[in-house]
């Protein structure tokens, strides 16, 4: 039922849209055919060669993923045809003429053979031996003995180039796989093989030599080792074994922009590879892509620019830095990356998983479109739904972690760094001073009268949301919403923190927070008691991120390093020892990646991380939301479980829980971590909140007038506009 809905659905499509059509081939009926959409100027090429499900080929993306037989192209096709064909024509199916050996895509791809009625005797005997009644390949032969056989038949046989392809491919992963066995049977036994000598210039720990040979044999892959474990080295290690095995001659790297010039750092001091940052306006990148360089570095915003430059370099491995960064389907970053053609690709990132099940699928699509299925099969399969259709829960857990072994690899650092430095957690509660109660409460009141109404419009909605980010606000400093005001009681914290925190030689401090404004507020501090810093946000260019980075990491002087969460992510800070969190952010995986930082490899002092919350405020609950995504990541990676349920995100829960946050009497104390049910906040986590998702992630512009923010609640698309313009992602909500 499923299966015939999205046909349906597709054929919908081919009706809705205005496709131009032009046949390519003398056939009036069974030809190929050009199909273009003018609204997009995409265009593919269509193969007819009959009016079944399954008869007929398309070149587009959706046709060779989806596993249905059809697309929205090849059916555009058939009712333009339809439309002019007598109903006895449409019966027959095109003859076949001469022998052809062509992909089929179904539940699998595989070679398939098309003979005609006609054939030698030699042929027919090749066609029983090698494929099924319906022509595709059935058989435990090779594909080379495929093609040595159909080389003495009397007859020409045309090859379709994508077969060689898959052949290639097929061969070189048993190739690959036969090198695996063989170098893990000498590394469980304390032995380093030959080809994995003097990778890179440093000794490779032994779990970083397995991540090594794992994303070296496995031409298309997924790292996602826990941050701090080296996914970089491991990369660059498997980049020398696959130039010495495989001829590999060329390199893309996407990362974030804030770390292109830490991978060329780390390039040029592992390997004797030349590596070419992509930056300037765009005749200066087009000359940079058509120099000589083994790596080049783009950072994701650029591939949706450079798109047609890039695939014209014919990269043979493209690697992703930070691949959550495509966890989004629908963006266009994300659509542009999973175009990039390459025979080998890595995925890295220490979180394969933030939110919710759909952004592994985004992810995996990158390096393997068709291995979790199409997304309607992968919803199917996965997804509980209740009565009203709303997300509860998600099952089958264990048949997902088997489709996802032969591609992922995940390792802990609990499992392969006992050397590792103790953590030490430290949260520093304050109190609100009295200039920011009454803001503070004033939105509280606002939010309790919104959430009384019985019928809430979408502006209700929204405006229960930006209060909510209002109150976040208060909760850093009255100087965000009104700058004829400085109190912060967090920063008057801080100021008697810090001098003890970089007291002696050597240790540094890292302070995050999502607003660049309160970090500048910070700054000031700073100035005033005589306290070198660097500030990084991510209003700065490549080149100036570059220096503010290699000023912290190498001025002794310079003590503390400010960062909203464009630091927050791939950057190597162990020279720190101490983090610090104005404010925690929303989603979990963005606290890990800051602490991240300097809980890594190559640190040796133990590692504070010091977190400051507001008593009585929603601060306090931003704790119960950490512990309900992270359960989602557990669950999945970490334990065996088949399934996990949480409570209907229905929009009266939603309401209910942000009800409850504010009517908490701010003279209750605080709950306690451990008494709190895990799932309390479920609803808040995944019934709207991409959109605090945003707020956490974004660099807000200077200080904000409360009839600015009055605005901000009538108005979803201006905090977009906000965030965008002082540095935020965007892409990040959703």
């Amino acid at each position: 039922m499923l299966r015939e809905e999205q046909i349906d659905l597709r054929r919908e499509r081919a009706r809705q849209e205005r496709y131009t059509i032009e046949r390519l081939g003398r056939n009036r009926v069974f030809s190929d055919f050009l199909v273009k959409n003018p609204a997009t100027e995409g265009q593919y090429t269509v193969r007819i060669r009959g009016f079944e499900l399954g008869d007929n080929s398309c070149t587009c993306p959706d046709f060779k993923a989806n596993t249905l037989g059809t697309c929205k192209h090849i059916e555009a096709v058939l009712d333009d045809l339809r439309e002019e064909l007598p109903e006895h024509i449409q019966k027959r199916k095109a003859a076949v003429t001469q022998p052809s050996l062509y992909l089929h895509y179904g539940e699998q791809i595989c070679v398939a053979l098309a003979i005609p009625a006609r054939r030698s005797d030699s042929l027919e005997q090749i066609a029983r031996r090698y494929f099924d009644a319906h022509g595709l390949w059935n058989s435990e032969y090779s594909y080379e003995s495929l093609l040595t056989a159909l080389g003495s038949v009397a007859e020409v046989i045309n090859v379709a180039p994508e077969v060689y392809d898959f052949i290639d491919r097929d061969n070189e992963k048993r190739l690959l796989r036969e090198k695996e066995i063989d170098w893990l049977w000498h590394l469980d036994r304390g032995e380093t093989p030959t080809e994995l000598r003097d990778l890179v210039k440093v000794p490779l720990y032994s779990y970083q030599l397995r991540g090594v040979v794992f994303l070296a044999t496995r031409l298309r892959s997924i790292l996602g080792d826990d941050m701090g474990l080296g996914k970089t080295i491991q990369t660059l290690a498997a980049v020398e074994i696959l130039a010495r095995e495989r001829g590999l001659r060329n390199v893309l790297i996407v990362a974030p922009a804030s770390v292109k010039y830490q991978w060329q750092s780390e390039i040029q001091r592992l390997t004797d590879r030349t590596a070419l940052v992509i930056e300037g306006l765009k005749d200066a990148r087009e000359n940079l892509y058509n120099r000589d360089s083994f790596y080049r570095l783009v950072n994701y915003e650029q591939v949706v620019r450079d798109f047609d430059l890039i695939n014209a370099c014919e990269f043979d491995l493209i690697v992703l830095d930070e691949a959550q960064r495509i966890k989004n389907w629908e963006s266009k970053t994300s659509r542009a990356v999973k175009r990039l053609c390459s025979k080998f690709a890595f995925a890295l990132t220490g979180t394969v998983l933030e939110n919710n099940l759909e952004e592994l699928f985004s992810i995996c699509q990158f390096v393997d479109e068709r291995r979790l299925g199409p997304a309607f099969q992968f919803m199917e399969e996965h997804r509980v739904l209740n009565d009203q259709g709303e997300l509860v829960g998600y099952k089958n857990l264990e048949a997902l972690r088997e489709k996802l072994r032969p591609i992922l690899l995940r390792r802990t650092r609990a499992e392969v760094l006992k050397e590792l430095p103790p953590r030490i957690d430290t949260t520093i509660r304050v109190d609100l001073a009295e200039e920011q109660k009454v803001p503070y409460e004033e939105q509280r009141t606002t939010l309790i009268r919104l959430l009384q109404k019985n019928s809430r419009t979408e502006i209700d909605r929204k405006r229960i949301l930006a209060c909510i980010a209002y109150m976040r606000l208060v909760c850093d400093s009255t100087r965000l919403i009104d700058p004829t005001q400085d109190i912060s009681p967090k920063l008057d914290e801080l100021e008697e923190l810090l001098p003890e925190l970089i007291a002696g030689e050597g240790r540094k401090t890292i302070i995050f927070s999502q607003w660049e404004q309160m970090l500048r507020h910070c700054a000031e501090r700073l100035e005033k008691a005589r306290i070198p810093y660097a500030l990084l946000h991510g209003g700065l260019s490549g080149p100036d991120r570059k220096a503010v980075l290699e000023r912290f990491q190498t001025d002794p002087e310079c003590r503390v390093f400010l960062s909203t969460d464009a630091g927050g992510t791939g950057l190597n800070l162990q020279v720190a020892d101490t983090v610090i969190q104005l404010e925690l952010p929303w989603n979990p995986a963005v606290l890990e990646q800051r602490v991240a930082r300097i809980h890594r490899l190559g640190q040796e002092r133990p590692v504070q991380n010091i977190q400051f919350v507001t008593r009585g405020t929603i601060e306090e609950r931003v704790v119960e939301t950490i512990a309900v995504k992270k359960q989602l990541f557990t669950t999945l990676f970490e334990s065996d479980r088949d399934e996990i349920t949480f409570r209907a995100l229905e929009q009266s829960g939603f309401i209910d829980t942000l009800r409850d946050w504010v009517e908490i009497s701010k003279e209750k104390p605080p709950l306690a971590l451990a008494a709190t049910p895990v799932i309390s906040s479920a609803e808040v986590i995944e019934a709207g909140l991409n959109f605090l998702d945003l707020l956490a992630h974004s660099d807000w512009p200077r200080a904000m007038l409360p009839e600015q923010l009055k605005k901000l609640a009538d108005s979803c698309d201006l905090i977009q506009r906000r965030a965008r313009e002082s540095g935020g992602t965007v892409e990040n909500f959703g």
